[in-house]
């Protein structure tokens, strides 16, 4: 038998208590027969206060006290969890391609490794991950599908899992225990709000019912819970400022005119204030256009504006914005429901089915203002006689009369329309229009906005059912437990979108439900281009460009028709204004019928992941050795796991663009494109499986007395290309006195890259970057392409799948000790835990700056040919002729090296493209459109830190009382050898992101300092808890580049530190027992989160950090609980 001090120990409540460091305020038991359960850490069963690895215990009983609606409330409270996404206001993460997706749901992320790196258990078992994924690839369970109605606890191991669970428990395991012991009836009710939102609410409703057999052989248990969550707006939170803020949504698309021979651009749109400032400022010499009604139009939210207060350095523009403040968030719209079961049956006192259900039904807004908008740059072709304007008829309205609509109507059998012929074309002068014709902007219908109307739907559901006891065998005693266990989540994401080819069509003049345009779409109009091309093939990148895969900027097929037909406007053809002279002119108005025909509602994200697990363990008891007897687990496990994606039509199958034509002019080329406007590659058609096998050993050696050892082993195949793996771990705990426990462990990790970042890679997403190739002085050639050099630009991003990825590894070390000591300082308790993980081969997107080094390094190359350099100006759509030829030299002999003539010769850009990274077309800034960045096994990352915990509880005549706290500091998150930070994170020089912002998506902030203490109060039928929750202050690593490129208006918002913030969370119950038995007892509860409103620490303006702050403010609750 097991030896171990003979003198008083404390009960199981109290071993959780220990572990937990103050919130499981159970009553303490003095019990020698202490019951030995399984503990996650362990498949072999002990006592948990002598457990060799670190557990955290979260009962209901404390999650009550924080005033928790959910199970990602328990989580964001956690020392141990950094950088999860549980915000209520959607993603943490930048890039709302896919972020938008993560709306509704919540993850954990224990130590800032990343949601993959996290195992999430229900019940022990393994669940499937949601249907979505982060911008950076990762994998979760989605906490908000986990009812908290069903929930016992939680139970977190912080030092590594992998060899007793397997791939993804590289930072730890997550495991929720439901109540399936439960037994009575429970009502429960709640209502919270932020206080400032006056009756926007949170509201929910649960119960629960537990029934046993006389016999106490079979129990049954069924929950219900129904959350309901009110949008609550940005005003309501204690950081807006009405002033300062910035609620900007554009209400046109104006863009580049496209000025051809012969046509004059309506000077009322020519802003010549703004562009001599932004000369003044940086040198930016690209003209300024605006709307010229801006000023004087208004919609349902207000007066339109143009916004420079803060606009950064020779940046200002003209943009005409409404403001959206009331579609902007501080927590979104949601809803959810969710049914769980329990059906358990002892058959013998040796033999127990067991078997729990699960199914949850989730709805969430996503933050949208109700537009449908598309992301193309669109080429808008002049009226016909807009050539005409400079000098009348001759050779240059000629030549620029060849882009006009109906140009070549002759083609289809039309005649060529005149200037009389079409007079309601919103770029026509004499509609207020721009006089010619327009490569523009994005356009978006649904302006003025009304509001939202994209959604995030998932269904989450999970079964395990098993047989579990015991048997004797050679006078030893054995369990085992025999499970299969299945889960299945979808996800739909609807959204509002622009019909690529309804949309073009429209642009032209050729919309609606009841036009049918009488041109040809396959007509060759480069090769019938009277001047050899020199014209209309001019156009050809606007037509023929790619910004990204599969997104085309505009059809071919589209021009052809709107240059050969001749009813633009007429007939039930409409035109699509995107100038404010829709709200002026009742004939240039956009109707309702023309843009319910360019938008189609689709299923832009359709996934399923589907997971089933057969599991068999068995454990028991060995031999005898000096501190007791050996013990042993064993196991295997299959899993079988399944990926599905459906793309929505728009944009698969798309459309085939004709890209060219042989020597007859019949199309020969074509190009798959997207018909979908507002993205690409935002989701794939796939549909994969993985298999994987493994096994497990588990030793649990006493040595010596009070030396408790573990040794674990599992072994695990993947097959293919990934392989299989082998985790050990070896772990230790030791009783030098009986108040005394010193605990360490080591063990190695892994995680199997994802099924979609080998086959599918990541989905088009967002970033920031510093682009040397953005600053015209290097495009000149005067600077060297360095990041150093570099301008801040936003860009999408798009993924590229790696099937020769390999696994994350991590090893792991726990070294701690717990301090319980008996007699004067009973109640006590003192815990302390070192840790270390050092991962390698970390899955992660390529950082950008490496992804532009190719395109870099031919830049370098071109640059020092003084034959590739030709005149910035020359290079907009409309240039005639395009690329021309400069001397770099003779004009800095001419007019000075440092002249705006100088830097206005710039290098070729066909001269240095390159695959995966797409610019501008037409444009004279080379602003960046796309990045490719494929998944890769990249560097290293050492993360440290120590955990600590002490609390006391004592008695007296005024009844129980218990002060406890917690603090984890993380003295390094050291990143290394990732090719892109050569310069540190954020340019910065810094490798480790302890105490900083860190750098998305490789590590999330990571504040150093986070504690919480709390105090609680218990007294007969009455309870007081009162939590301080401190966060410590930490750098913004992109500080300084912030402040080289801002306005002096922004500056002084900017912060070199999110400063340290505290808050204060009040939770007061009473428990009534009714005077008839039978109705039981009634709990109710009062309470607020952040009870004083601390402001929070905002970096940037109007910004804070959602991936550590709660943008809510102080929040109200009560609710009450009826329990029979």
């Amino acid at each position: 038998m097991r030896s171990n001090f003979p003198c008083k120990r404390r009960g199981l409540s109290l071993a959780i208590m220990i572990a937990s460091s103050g919130f499981a305020l159970t009553a303490v038991a003095q019990d020698s027969n202490i019951e030995e359960v399984l503990v996650t850490g362990s498949f072999i069963r002990g006592t948990p206060a002598d457990a060799p690895s670190p557990v955290n215990v979260i009962d209901r009983a404390a999650m009550q006290a924080q005033g928790a609606t959910g199970i990602w409330d328990v989580i964001r409270n956690m020392e141990v969890n950094s950088g999860s996404d549980t915000s209520v206001a959607g993603s943490n993460d930048p890039g709302g391609t896919v972020t938008s997706q993560l709306t509704g749901t919540a993850q954990v992320n224990l130590r800032n490794l990343g949601g993959n790196s996290t195992l999430t258990l229900i019940n022990g078992k393994r669940f499937t991950p949601a249907a979505v994924v982060t911008n950076a690839g990762q994998e979760f369970v989605d906490l908000n599908s986990i009812p908290l109605v069903m929930t016992d606890r939680v139970e977190v191991l912080t030092d590594g899992g992998s060899a007793l669970y397997g791939s993804d428990a590289v930072a730890g395991v997550v495991n929720v225990i439901m109540r399936t012991d439960f037994e009575g009836f429970e009502l429960y009710g709640d209502i919270q709000g932020v206080a400032e939102a006056g009756d926007l609410f949170d509201r929910t409703v649960s119960a629960i019912w537990g029934w046993e057999s006389s016999d106490g052989d079979t129990n049954f248990v069924i929950s219900g819970e129904y959350f309901d969550r009110d949008p609550v707006g940005e005003e309501n939170a204690n950081f807006f400022d009405a002033n300062a803020g910035q609620y900007n949504a554009e209400v046109t698309a104006l863009g580049t005119p496209l000025v051809l021979p012969g046509q004059v651009l309506n000077p009322a749109y020519i802003r010549s204030d703004l562009t001599a400032l932004n000369i003044s400022q940086t040198g930016n010499r690209a003209a300024v256009l605006g709307d010229p009604l801006c000023e004087s139009q208004s919609g349902p939210n207000g007066s339109f504006y143009t916004d420079n207060r803060y606009s950064d350095l020779g940046q200002n523009q003209a943009d005409c914005f409404e403001s959206d403040l009331d579609y902007t968030f501080i927590a979104v719209g949601a809803e959810r429901l969710s049914l769980a079961a329990s059906f358990e049956h002892r058959f013998s006192d040796s033999l127990e089915f067991y078997s729990f259900f699960q199914h949850a039904e989730s709805d969430a807004q996503i933050e949208n203002d109700g537009t449908a908008f598309s992301r193309s740059v669109h080429l808008y072709l002049p009226p016909p006689g807009a050539s005409l304007a400079a000098e009348g008829p001759g050779f240059n309205s000629f030549l620029g009369g060849l882009a006009e609509l109906g140009a070549f109507a002759q083609a289809a059998g039309n005649t060529r329309p005149g200037p009389n012929d079409i007079t309601n074309s919103p770029l026509d002068a004499r509609n207020g229009g721009l006089g010619t014709g327009m490569f523009g902007g994005a356009v978006a219908t649904g302006v003025p906005r009304t509001g939202n109307t994209n959604t995030n739907a998932s269904v989450t559901s999970g079964v395990q059912a098993g047989l579990r006891g015991d048997f004797a065998w050679n006078d030893r005693n054995f369990n085992f437990d025999v499970s299969y266990s299945w889960s299945g989540t979808s996800f739909e994401q609807s959204y509002l979108t622009l019909n690529r080819e309804r949309t073009e069509l429209a642009l032209q003049g050729l919309g609606g439900p009841g036009c049918t345009p009488n041109g040809t779409p396959d007509f060759d109009f480069v090769g019938n281009d009277p001047t050899g091309g020199a014209v209309l093939g001019g156009l050809s990148n606007n037509f023929n460009d790619f910004p990204f895969p599969g997104y085309i900027l505009n059809l071919r097929e589209t021009l052809s028709t709107a240059l050969t037909s001749n009813n633009h406007g007429q007939g039930g053809c409409e035109f699509f204004n995107p100038f404010l002279t829709r709200q002026t002119d009742p004939a240039l108005a956009n109707s309702p019928e023309l843009e319910g025909w360019m938008t189609e509602r689709v299923l832009r994200a359709d996934k399923r992941n589907k997971l089933a697990v057969f599991d068999a363990v068995i454990s028991g008891e060995l031999f005898e050795l000096d501190g007791g007897t050996a013990q042993f687990a064993a196991g295997a496990q299959y899993r079988e796991r399944n990926a599905r994606s459906r793309a929505p039509a728009l944009n698969l199958p798309g459309v085939q663009a004709i890209t060219g034509y042989d020597a007859n002019g019949v199309p020969d080329q074509f190009r798959y494109s997207t018909n979908n406007l507002e993205c690409s590659n935002c989701i794939f058609d796939f549909e994969h499986s993985r298999d994987v096998r493994s096994v497990f050993l588990e030793l649990s050696l006493p040595l010596i007395e009070n030396l408790e050892t573990q040794i674990a082993l599992r072994y695990e195949d993947y097959g293919g290309q990934i392989g299989s793996n082998v985790s050990p771990k070896i772990a230790a705990s030791w009783r030098p006195i009986e108040d005394v426990l010193i605990r360490g462990s080591w063990s190695q990790s892994f995680r199997a890259p994802n099924i979609g970042v080998l086959f599918e890679s990541f989905e088009s997403s967002g970033t920031t970057i510093q682009d040397p190739i953005s600053n015209q002085a290097v495009r000149a050639g005067l600077l060297p392409p360095t990041v150093a050099n570099g301008e801040r630009e936003d860009s999408f991003t798009l993924g590229s799948p790696n099937p020769n990825l390999g696994n994350e590894e991590s090893d792991t070390f726990n070294v701690g000790i717990q301090w319980t000591p008996s007699g004067a300082l009973d109640g006590f308790s003192l815990g302390a835990d070192v840790w270390r993980f050092e991962v390698s081969d970390r899955v992660l997107p390529q950082v950008p700056i490496a992804a532009l080094q190719p395109e870099l390094d031919a830049f370098a190359i071109a640059a020092a040919d003084l034959g590739n350099y030709v005149d910035n100006a020359s290079l907009l759509a409309d240039a005639s002729p395009q690329f021309n030829s400069c001397d770099p030299t003779a004009i800095a002999a001419q007019f000075g090296v440092d002249s705006p003539e100088r830097l206005e010769c710039v290098v070729d850009p066909r001269t240095y493209r390159v695959e995966g990274i797409q610019r501008l077309a037409g444009s004279t800034e080379a602003s960046l459109v796309t990045i490719t960045l494929p998944a890769t096994n990249s560097g290293g990352i050492v993360v440290d830190g120590i955990d600590l915990k002490a609390g006391y509880t004592w008695d007296n005549d005024w009844g129980r009382f218990r002060v406890a706290a917690e603090f984890t500091h993380v003295r390094q998150y050291d990143v290394s050898d990732i090719p892109g930070l050569e310069n540190g994170l954020a340019e910065t020089g810094r490798l480790d992101a302890a105490g900083t912002t860190g750098q998305a998506p490789i590590v999330r902030s990571v504040p150093d300092n986070r504690g919480n203490i709390n105090f609680s109060w218990t007294k007969d039928a009455h309870r007081l808890t009162v939590i301080n929750r401190h966060i410590g202050s930490y750098d913004v690593l992109d500080f300084q580049a912030r402040l080289v490129t801002s306005s002096d208006a922004l500056i002084p918002f900017l912060k070199p530190k999110v400063e340290s913030y505290q808050t204060w969370d009040l939770n007061y119950s009473y428990t009534h027992n009714w005077g008839n038995s039978n109705l039981g007892s009634t709990n109710f509860t009062v309470g607020m989160i952040d009870a004083f409103n601390q402001d929070l620490p905002q970096f940037r303006l109007q910004t804070f950090d959602q991936s550590v702050f709660d943008g809510r403010g102080r929040r109200i609750y009560a609710r009450a609980l009826w329990a029979i």
